[in-house]
């Protein structure tokens, strides 16, 4: 989605990012977000799941696949990825909350392989979806 860092388009991820952190009560300095070739976005949860309890736990999205909850590895490793939500890339912020809830609580929300990734007219159209949530005021 390669777009310029301060289109609607950026401000709308950081907005769509930040309403996400808010419904999970992650603190700011634990979020973080960039539009780039891929555009990402990181949040790190601070409850850990019963199953892997000496793991750091981290809810990823990324404009291909959506959310998805992951292990917290070395940074040079790619996060073990426990569960993605599925559905819409843009899952709105409670029902991501549903399914940070389940993973951790052990219920297997979700799906385990990575839905399939968003094609070029999708991407377009992701575009112009984030950049409606620009006016949304809810990052600076």
């Amino acid at each position: 989605m390669n777009v310029d860092p301060d289109s609607l388009t950026a401000r709308g991820l950081a907005n769509y990012v930040v309403s996400v952190a808010a419904a999970l009560r992650v603190p700011g300095h634990a979020v973080h977000h960039e539009v780039s070739e891929l555009s990402s976005a990181y949040l790190a949860l601070h409850r850990r799941s019963p199953v892997f309890p000496e793991m750091d736990l981290m809810l990823l999205w990324d404009e291909r696949h959506g959310w998805s909850v992951a292990l917290e590895t070395a940074p040079a490793d790619d996060p073990v990825v426990l569960a993605y939500l599925g559905g819409d890339v843009l899952a709105e912020a409670d029902e991501v909350h549903r399914f940070v809830e389940d993973v951790i609580a052990g219920r297997c929300p979700g799906q385990p392989e990575a839905p399939t990734p968003l094609d070029h007219d999708q991407i377009e159209e992701l575009v112009w979806r984030l950049a409606a949530r620009a006016e949304d005021g809810l990052a600076a």
